[in-house]
C-alpha cells in the first residue's frame, strides 16, 4: 500500500527544525554562537507571554540580527550544527534513488539556508528572506515563510520543474506544515509536536533517526 502511495513521488521536501536539525531552533544555536543568546531568550519569553504568531515572531526576531555581519563565518557555524541522526545519509540515499530532495523552513533565513544547502547537497531550499545592507543584517524582513507560503512554495517549485502536486511528498513536525501536507500527495508527520499534524499526515513516524522514513520511498 505504501509503495502505491509513493510510486509517483519525484520531489521530497523536509522541514529543518526537528527533522533535519536535531532541535527546536537551529537559528537559536547560531544566534548563541554569535553572542545573541540573551536577546533570543528574551524574545522567546515575549513570544510565549504575548502568544505571538509566526509572522510577528519572524519580524521581531529579525530585529535581533541587525548589524550582524553576513560572511563566511556562517558556513563554519552551520557546518558544526548537530543534525538529526541519519539526516545526511537520508538525503544522500533519497537522491541516489532518483528523488529531488530539499528543505522548506519557517525558522531560518536565506543566509542560513545557503551554506546549509551546500552542507547536505540539497537540490533546493527555501526560507524566510531577510534584508541586508553593506554586508550585514539590517533588521528587516522581505518574505515570511509561513504555513500557506510553504504550500505555495512547493507547488511553485514543482510546477517550474515539470511536476505536479501528485509528485510531491513532504516531511514535517509542526503546525506550520499542515498546509504543506494538504498539497502533498504523501506526507510524514515526523515526531509531530501536535496531534493535528498527525491527523492530516499520510503517516506518522516517531523516531530519533531520520532513516526511519526511508522505507516509505524505497
Amino acid at each position: 500500500m505504501v509503495i502505491n502511495m509513493t510510486s509517483e513521488i519525484k520531489v521530497i521536501t523536509l522541514d529543518l527544525d526537528g527533522v533535519l536539525f536535531d532541535g527546536s531552533s537551529a537559528a537559536f544555536i547560531v544566534a548563541e554562537r554569535v553572542g545573541l543568546a540573551e536577546q533570543y531568550m528574551a524574545l522567546f519569553q515575549r513570544m510565549s507571554k504575548e502568544n505571538m504568531n509566526l509572522r510577528k515572531s519572524v519580524i521581531e526576531g529579525s530585529k535581533i540580527w541587525r548589524g550582524i555581519t553576513i560572511d563566511d563565518s556562517y558556513k563554519g557555524l552551520i557546518d558544526s550544527l548537530p543534525l538529526m541522526s541519519g539526516a545526511a545519509e537520508t538525503v544522500d540515499t533519497l537522491k541516489a534513488w532518483g528523488y529531488e530532495v530539499g528543505c522548506i523552513s519557517s525558522g531560518v533565513s536565506q543566509f542560513f539556508m545557503e551554506p546549509f544547502t551546500k552542507r547536505l547537497n540539497l537540490n533546493f531550499a527555501y526560507s524566510n528572506i531577510l534584508g541586508s545592507e553593506n554586508g550585514a543584517h539590517d533588521g528587516t524582513v522581505k518574505y515570511i515563510m509561513g504555513g500557506p507560503e510553504k504550500a505555495e512554495t512547493i507547488l511553485k517549485h514543482a510546477q517550474e520543474n515539470g511536476y505536479s502536486k501528485e509528485n510531491v511528498a513532504s516531511v514535517g513536525n509542526g503546525l506550520n506544515d499542515i498546509e504543506l501536507f494538504k498539497v502533498s500527495a504523501f506526507s510524514i508527520a515526523y515526531n509531530p509536536v501536535d496531534k493535528r499534524v498527525s491527523d492530516i499526515a499520510s503517516v506518522t513516524v516517531n523516531s530519533k533517526d531520520l532513516r526511519s522514513i526511508l522505507h516509505y520511498f524505497r
